[in-house]
């Protein structure tokens, strides 16, 4: 019952804290609650910090430089503040793990006594790496002194355009992913006295980073339409039809930010989890 009220106060104080500096709007404040829940009433630490880290940092880069994006982006003061489906998004395979890990593994312990364990954390890392990364490439990258250029064809778009890649972008991802590893191994050292620092985390965090962002800018090329506004030089966001000055720069238009956002960190924690999995395997036939 103790987890439960650390659990309900912590949200509580995490919504606060993001209404007041406009990271979440209320129904993205109530989506932020309900993961709080589920992932602080866990007995592990870890997955607090990692989960914590994910959302600070990337509520602070957001609002970095945030004049010059909106120039940039039309729709900047209003993405910038997370709804319900954003949260949910970005928390969804993150609080299914946790729920799972804390269903199953709560009395080990040491998480890998049970390979089982050791994937549904792989797992869980992979996710808030690759949400990360592709947050700090999209926070950052838009930053980017030239053009981006697009993943597909190798051409040059407009900052803000789905699917376009930069230096300073991929550096972000790499960075963002290797920051929650980094935080993951550095918790696990200090929460678990019977696993030492796991380099090999940082180094799956910055890979599913890295991996993952650029798992969500082939689909943001692809599957989801990017169009310019020549008149007001801005990408539109999703949804907003244009003016005949308007044109589509790439993508179908089939899916949008948010779903191109879930299924990225789906298949990155799914493909940590399976690594988790492979090593344990090559380990025993060894």
């Amino acid at each position: 019952m103790s987890n439960f009220y650390f659990a309900a106060a912590l949200s509580t104080l995490v919504v606060i804290y993001a209404r007041g500096g406009k990271s979440l709007s209320p129904s993205g404040a109530f989506a932020a609650f309900l993961l709080g829940m589920s992932t602080f009433s866990s007995p592990l630490w870890f997955f607090t910090v990692v989960l914590l880290t994910f959302f600070v940092v990337s509520s602070k880069l957001t609002k970095f430089k945030a004049e010059r994006k909106r120039l940039l982006e039309a729709d900047y003061d209003h993405s910038s503040e997370r709804g319900f489906i954003q949260v949910f998004c970005n928390g969804f395979t993150g609080g299914v793990l946790v729920a799972l890990h804390q269903w199953h593994y709560q009395d080990l312990s040491c998480f890998d006594q049970s390979p089982w364990s050791v994937i549904l954390l792989w797992g869980y890392i992979g996710h808030y790496a690759c949400c990360a990364g592709d947050t700090w490439a999209s926070e950052l990258g838009i930053l980017n002194k030239g053009w981006p250029i697009l993943i597909t064809r190798l051409k040059k778009v407009p900052p803000g355009t789905n699917g376009g890649v930069s230096p300073l972008g991929l550096a972000a991802s790499l960075a963002g992913g290797a920051t929650i590893g980094l935080v993951a191994a550095f918790t696990l050292a200090l929460e678990q006295s019977c696993h030492g620092f796991a380099w090999e985390i940082v180094l799956l965090g910055a890979l599913a980073g890295l991996g993952g962002s650029l798992l969500d800018s082939l689909l943001g090329a692809t599957v989801q339409r990017s169009l310019y506004s020549e008149k007001r030089k801005q990408i539109l966001p999703d949804g907003q039809e244009g003016d005949d000055k308007t044109i589509a720069i790439s993508g179908l238009d089939w899916l949008d930010n948010h779903q191109v956002n879930l299924v990225s960190s789906v298949v990155t924690s799914g493909l940590c989890g399976a690594a988790a999995w492979y090593l344990d395997s090559s380990i025993e036939k060894f």
